[in-house]
C-alpha cells in the first residue's frame, strides 16, 4: 500500500514540477508567475512530506517531516491568494497586503513552538496525531484564501477564457473538498488525501494553460502592449491635429485681422505682406495635417531650443512677443527642442484665441540639469483653470519628456505657464 501511495505522490510531484516548467516556457518573468511558482512549491513540500512520513521511524524524524510539510500547509493558501490578486491585476495595497502572509507566518510559528503550548498538535506521535485549535484556524484561513483567490480569478478573467474559468474553479474546489472530507472524518483513509486533490488540481491548471491560454502571459502582454501603443499613437495624432489646426487657423485669423486694419488705412503693401504670411502658414499647416492623418507626421527639428522658440515668436504679428534667454544654449539641449516648440506654440495659440493680451513674455533658462521655460501673457486671465485639450496636451507632452508643468492665472492678471524639463 505504501508503495502505491508513494508512487502516486511522486507522480503528483512530477506533475507539479512539469507545470512549473511549462509556465517558465509559456510565461514571462512577472511577479504573478514567480508567486505562482512559490505556491506550486508549497504543494511539492506538502506531497514530499507525505512520502517522507511513510519512511519516518523515530519521533525526531517524524517531527522533521511535519515541520517540512507544514511549510506547504501554512503558506499554500496565502500564496495562492497573492497570485490570484496579481494575475487579476488587483494587487493588495496598504497595510492589509501583509495580512495573508502574517496569518501564514503566525500558524507556522505555532507549529515550530508546539512543544511549548500544544495548541497546534494536542498529541503528536507515530501512532496518533490529535489536532489543536490553531490547526483548525490555519485550515480555516487556508480555505478562505484559496476560495477567495478562486473567486477573484473567476470574476476577473477575460471573456475569451470561459472554459479556463471553470477549470481554475474546479482546480481549487477539488483539493479543498478532499481536505474537508479527510478532516471531518466523512471518509477515513489511512493517509491525507489532500495532496491527491492538488495533483488533480495541477492537471486542471495545465489543461487551462495549454488549451485555453490561462496564464499565457507573454501573449497577453504582447496584446496589451500592442493595444496601448495603438491607443497612444491615436492620441498623439489627435493631439497633433488639434495643435496644428488650432495654431494655423488662429495665426491666419490674426493675419486677416491685421490685413483688414491695413486695408482700412489703405496700406496695401502691408496687406500683401500679411496675406503672403497667411498663405505660407496655411500651406505649412496643410502639409502637417496631411502627414498627421497619414501617420507620417514630420517631426520639426531644430538644432537649438532658442531657434524653435524664436521662430514661433517671429510668426506672431498681432501683439509683441519678447523672448529672454538666460544661460547658454547648446546641442546638449537639442533633444528638447520639439516638446518645447510644441508647448510654446500651444501657449501662443491659446493667448491669441482667448486671452485678449497686449503682450507676451517668454523666458528660456538653460541650467546644467534642466531647461526651464516661463510663458506669460497679460491677458484677461481666469480664476479657475479648465484643462482642455490644449493644456492637457501640454501636460502630457512635457510628462513624456520627463518634465513638469504648472499653470497659474487669476482674473485680470494674465496667464502663466512654467515648464521644467530635465536634461
Amino acid at each position: 500500500m505504501q508503495l502505491i501511495l508513494g508512487s502516486i505522490y511522486i507522480i503528483v510531484i512530477g506533475a507539479v514540477l512539469f507545470s512549473m516548467a511549462a509556465l517558465l516556457f509559456r510565461g514571462d518573468d512577472s511577479l504573478s508567475v514567480r508567486v505562482y511558482m512559490v505556491c506550486q512549491g508549497m504543494v511539492v513540500l506538502w506531497c514530499a512530506s507525505q512520502i517522507l512520513q511513510m519512511m519516518a521511524r523515530t519521533r525526531g524524524e517524524l517531527t522533521a517531516v511535519f515541520l517540512l510539510g507544514n511549510i506547504g500547509i501554512c503558506f499554500v493558501g496565502s500564496t495562492w491568494y497573492y497570485f490570484a490578486r496579481l494575475y487579476s491585476d488587483k494587487p493588495l495595497k496598504g497595510p492589509g497586503k501583509f495580512l495573508p502572509a502574517l496569518f501564514s507566518v503566525f500558524h507556522y510559528l505555532a507549529v515550530l513552538t508546539n512543544g511549548l503550548h500544544h495548541l497546534y498538535y494536542v498529541d503528536f506521535s507515530a501512532e496518533e496525531i490529535l489536532h489543536g485549535p490553531l490547526f483548525y484556524t490555519n485550515v480555516a484561513c487556508t480555505y478562505f484564501f484559496t476560495v477567495a483567490g478562486a473567486v477573484c480569478l473567476y470574476r476577473n478573467m477575460k471573456a475569451e477564457q470561459p472554459y479556463a474559468k471553470q477549470l481554475v474553479a474546479a482546480s481549487v474546489l477539488v483539493p479543498v473538498a478532499l481536505n474537508a472530507v479527510y478532516l471531518t472524518g466523512l471518509v477515513r483513509p489511512s493517509f491525507d488525501i489532500t495532496p491527491l486533490g492538488f495533483g488533480i488540481s495541477i492537471v486542471l491548471i495545465m489543461l487551462a494553460v495549454w488549451k485555453y491560454r490561462f496564464m499565457n502571459l507573454k501573449k497577453e502582454l504582447d496584446i496589451t502592449t500592442e493595444k496601448l501603443l495603438l491607443e497612444r499613437e491615436r492620441n498623439r495624432i489627435a493631439q497633433q491635429v488639434h495643435d496644428t489646426a488650432g495654431h494655423t487657423l488662429t495665426m491666419i485669423q490674426s493675419y486677416m485681422k491685421l490685413a483688414e486694419v491695413s486695408a482700412d488705412r489703405e496700406e496695401m503693401g502691408e496687406v500683401k505682406t500679411y496675406l503672403s504670411e497667411a498663405r505660407t502658414l496655411s500651406g505649412q499647416g496643410i502639409r502637417e495635417l496631411r502627414e498627421s492623418i497619414n501617420m507620417l507626421r514630420q517631426e520639426a527639428e531644430y538644432e537649438l531650443v532658442t531657434q524653435a522658440v524664436m521662430q514661433l515668436a517671429g510668426q506672431v504679428k498681432e501683439i509683441p512677443v519678447e523672448v529672454t534667454v538666460q544661460g547658454e544654449d547648446s546641442e546638449r539641449y537639442s533633444h528638447l527642442s520639439k516638446p518645447i516648440h510644441d508647448t510654446v506654440r500651444e501657449c501662443i495659440t491659446n493667448t491669441l484665441k482667448y486671452a485678449g493680451a497686449a503682450k507676451v513674455d517668454i523666458i528660456v533658462r538653460f541650467r546644467k540639469d534642466a531647461v526651464e521655460v516661463v510663458y506669460a501673457d497679460d491677458g484677461e486671465g481666469c480664476d479657475e483653470i479648465a484643462e482642455n485639450n490644449g493644456l492637457r496636451g501640454i501636460r502630457e507632452r512635457i510628462r513624456e519628456a520627463g518634465g513638469t508643468v504648472s499653470f497659474t492665472s487669476a482674473k485680470g492678471e494674465g496667464f502663466l505657464t512654467r515648464v521644467r524639463v530635465p536634461v
